[in-house]
């Protein structure tokens, strides 16, 4: 979803429900605005408020736990990145090759975060792995001589597996986790709300303001919510600045 244009979409569909209401309000004869059918108009859309609320809410805790889990699998791969380079050191030199390779797995994590921030998770140099399978390749090919070279390798092993077990260095998943129906079913109840303030509003410039200002602020409550929910690219981005300390940490590898 492109959240730009979906929040510029709502915006144009709340004004047109609320200027429908403001027609509706002064074409219907004065029969059918009565006190009653006001009252009638009211608790609907307290209803349609309450509906909104509730799915609103849900989609906002959505894409927060999206947003989260991306920002904890990032720390959690440097944590292991830099624990990883650990234990390669403590191998030793045969290890060393091994250590150049997990240096530019760091490299291309941090350009994929980059790239994806620009131009989203859909192209080609994202798609494509960093090299996690690689590098496990490589450690297989150590040949350990004692029990802690045996030890280190294992160990190195297993934080590989974890690391390349993340979401955030595969393609799928990317685009969030916010499905249509729920976005398309929100606009409308919201559509309705709109359109009933329009039917009992008052025909003057304040009230179109009023309902202006309104619009304005859902929709971009809808774009700050879609933005969370694809933290690649947007306002609200993931951050590769865990990713740069343990680059640094790790540092250039001695020949």
């Amino acid at each position: 979803m492109n959240p730009l244009l979906i929040s510029v979409l709502s915006f144009a569909t709340f004004m047109a429900a609320s200027l429908v209401g403001l027609w509706l309000g002064r074409a219907l004869p004065e029969t059918q605005l009565t006190d009653r059918n006001r009252d009638l108009v009211k608790e609907a859309r307290r209803m349609l408020v309450a509906l909104a609320s509730l799915t609103l809410g849900l989609i906002i805790a959505s894409a927060s736990t999206s947003f989260e889990q991306r920002n904890t699998e990032v720390e959690a791969s440097a944590a292991k990145i830099i624990a990883l380079d650990a234990a390669l050191s403590k191998y030793g030199p045969q290890a060393h090759e091994s250590r150049e390779m997990l240096r530019g797995i760091v490299l291309r994590g941090v350009e994929r975060i980059e790239i994806a921030a620009h131009d989203g998770f859909n192209t080609e140099k994202t798609r494509r792995g960093i090299g996690v399978n690689k590098l496990q390749l490589k450690l297989l090919e150590l040949a350990p001589q004692n029990e802690r070279e045996s030890w280190l390798r294992a160990n190195a092993l297993t934080l590989t597996n974890e690391l390349g077990a993340f979401r955030w260095l595969k393609y799928a998943g990317s685009d969030g986790s916010i499905q249509w129906p729920f976005l398309a079913i929100l606009i409308f109840w919201l559509c309705g709300v709109f359109a009933s303030y329009g039917v009992v509003a008052p025909h003057n410039a304040m009230s179109v303001a009023t309902l202006t200002i309104v619009a304005l602020s859902m929709a971009m409550a809808i774009h700050l919510t879609l933005d969370l929910d694809t933290p690649n690219r947007g306002l609200i981005q993931m951050s590769s600045a865990p990713l740069q300390m343990a680059l640094a940490q790790i540092g250039p590898v001695a020949p």
